[in-house]
Formats: C-alpha cells, structure tokens, sequence
C-alpha cells in the first residue's frame, strides 16, 4: 500500500508501469491511442500508487477544464430534468463536470450566463439559444469555440444540433384527434421565439392541412412555455362563442395550467374535450383520466447532446466536425384523455367562480342566479 504520507505523482506511476510520463497521461486521461496491455500496467500503478490526478495542473497543461456549461430555460420543466440527467451520465462516463444555468428564457441572462462560463473557462456549452441571440452565438461558434444546440437552429452557423421532430408530433396528433372526429381543434401554442414554438405550430397547420380543415387564428392562444398565460390561454379557447372540442397543448407546465383551467371551469376530459399534450412526465400516466402525451426522447437528447460536446472539445484541434444534426422521433402515447367531440349547445358547466354556467350554442357563458 502507498505510504499516505506521500503523494503519488504522473511520473511515478509512469516509472512503475514502464511507460513515458506521456503515455501514462494518455491512458489515465482517457484520450488517444494505446494498447490495452499499456492500458493495464497503467491503471495497475495508478491503482498500486493509489495516485490522484491533479485536475488543476492537467486542465493547465490540456488548456482544458474537462467542464461543460448546460443553459436551460427552467429545471423545474419535466423536459429539462430529464435532459439534464441524460448530460449530467454521459458526462460522468466521460470524464467531465457539468455546470447549470437557468435562463428563464430571458436573452439578457442567456448572455450573461455564457459570458460567465466562458470566464470560467468551460470546455464548451450546451444550449437551446433565443432567437434574439443567434447572432450572438453564431460569432461565437465561429471563434472556434463548442456548441451544441438543442431543438433550435442558428442560420449559417456549423454547429450540431439535437432536436426532435416536433413539427411531424404536433401533425401526429391533429391526425389522431381527426380520425376521432374532431374538426375544431385548438392549439396552446409556445413561445414564438423559440424553434420548439414554432415547429409546433407548424405541425398543428400540417395536420390541419392533411385533413382538409382550415386553419383559423382563433382557435391558437399563445401561452408561451409558463403557467400563468397558459392559463389564460385555456380560459381564451374553452369560452369562444363556438369552443373547440379538442386542445393540443405544447409543454408539460401549460398542461398543468390547461387541466387547472378546465378543473375551474367544470369541463370534464373527454367527455367534454379531447387533450393531447406535448411531454410525457410520469404524472401524466396517474392523472385521471391518464393523458394523452407526445413523449420525446429527452433522456437519450440529454445524453447524445453530452457525446457531441465531448467529441467536438476533444478532436478540436483536427478539425473534427461531428453530424450537423441528430433528429429524435417523438411517440404519440394514447391513454384516456381522448373521445369522440361533443355536440354543440348541449353540456351544462360549472364555472370558476362556482356559479352555474350553461352553454348557447356552443358558448360558455354565466347563467342567471336570483340575488337573495
């Protein structure tokens, strides 16, 4: 056993494996070429020397931090929490630390928060960028330094991208509300500035197209990716004079928000309307009735976005460029919160400030009460 009054250094486990100080930080820094009997002498003395290496004198040495930044908009988000542990393994596997930010999709913070990390010299950034900030970003990436981006794009910029099809998901589940009889079908929409937002939209067109329905403005209210405006979102499309008979809604927190909204409002699923939701957080499977969800690969993005990183920091210096893009399929998961549409004019509902409601035509409007 190692004396605990002394330090084992590089080169002492170099002279116990027989090797060059050189191959013996190859094979402990995982990098580069070797045999696997240099790969075992080697590991052997480290384990014998019960040698530490010296994470500050080998990112010195590498001009590396074996550090990765992570910006995320809110991880308090199903989807965030999950990517993240998928980074936060592939990272353990190699070798690298992971520092979070949050940006509470705020671009003066999203700025703020990379300038940080570069100061703190990270080897590279994971991001999903606003739009306000591409440019920002693209001189960034074309100073040479890491980027990978998820569910977004920047124009002209080479770098790679995790994304997942959102567009075909969204277009998905139009088709299955269609194929159950729906026609008015809203859209709780996402944030516009985000490319997520966007291609949501655009599938929720797509599905509308492909059935031969017309889009109209009126059935889309934007809650933006938070609770509050989802909410009102909800409350916008459930009290239209004609209100839709199903909602598409574009993130877990917004759901949360919708099903409060049609819990205020006595609209019960599915009798009363259909939901499909994007993400597919476990409660979605326990919430009675269980909800439809669009379940995306956010685990597996999490942990191909860390491998990208990794592989771009490491064969930097050769020009390696990795796959500009890896697109993941998104599931449509069918559970209990689907039926057929209701008719117009025919539900009576309780309203949010418990005075009785009934519908007129369709709408949702306050019943008379006698004032005692």
């Amino acid at each position: 056993m190692a004396d605990p009054a002394k330090v084992a250094t590089l080169k002492n486990v170099a002279k116990e494996a027989g090797v060059s100080v050189g191959m013996a930080s190859r094979v402990l820094a995982g990098y580069g070429s070797y045999s696997e009997r240099t790969r075992k002498v080697v590991l052997e003395a480290a384990a014998k020397l019960e040698y530490r290496p010296n994470g500050v004198a080998r990112s010195l040495r590498l001009k590396r931090t074996r550090a990765i930044g992570v910006m995320i908009s809110d991880i308090v988000r199903y989807h965030w929490t999950v990517f993240v542990q998928g980074v936060e393994e592939a990272a353990r596997n190699h070798g690298f630390h992971v520092i979070l930010c949050n940006t509470a999709d705020n671009p003066e913070l999203e700025r703020d928060y990379l300038n940080e990390l570069r100061e703190r010299g990270v080897d590279g950034v994971i991001v999903s960028p606003l739009e306000e900030n591409h440019r920002y970003f693209s001189k960034l990436a074309e100073t040479g330094f890491q980027l990978v981006l998820v569910g977004s794009r920047i124009p002209g910029a080479e770098v790679t991208r995790i994304i997942s099809d959102d567009r075909s998901a969204a277009a998905d589940a139009v088709d299955y509300l269609v194929s159950l009889g729906h026609q008015r079908i809203g859209l709780v929409a996402g944030l516009m500035a985000l490319e997520s937002g966007r291609n949501r939209l655009a599938g929720y067109k797509d599905g509308l197209l492909r059935a031969g329905l017309p889009f109209d403005q009126d059935l889309v209210a934007y809650g933006n990716y938070q609770q509050e405006e989802a909410f009102e979102a909800a409350r916008q499309l459930i009290t239209m004079a004609v209100p839709p008979t199903a909602l598409l809604v574009c993130n877990e927190m917004m759901t949360g928000a919708t099903l409060a909204c049609l819990n205020d409002y006595k609209v019960a699923i599915p009798e009363q309307i259909s939901l499909i939701a994007f993400d597919d957080p476990a409660w979605a499977s326990f919430y009675r009735p269980a909800i439809t969800t669009l379940r995306e690969e956010r685990f597996n993005m999490g942990r191909l976005a860390c491998d990208a990183l990794v592989a771009a920091v490491q064969d930097a210096d050769s020009g390696f460029r990795g796959s500009p893009e890896i697109r993941l399929k998104t599931e449509l998961v069918i559970r209990e919160s689907c039926g057929l549409p209701r008719g117009p004019a025919t539900i009576a509902i309780g309203g949010k400030d418990g005075k009785a409601r009934k519908t007129v035509a369709g709408r949702i409007t306050p019943q008379a009460t006698e004032t005692p």
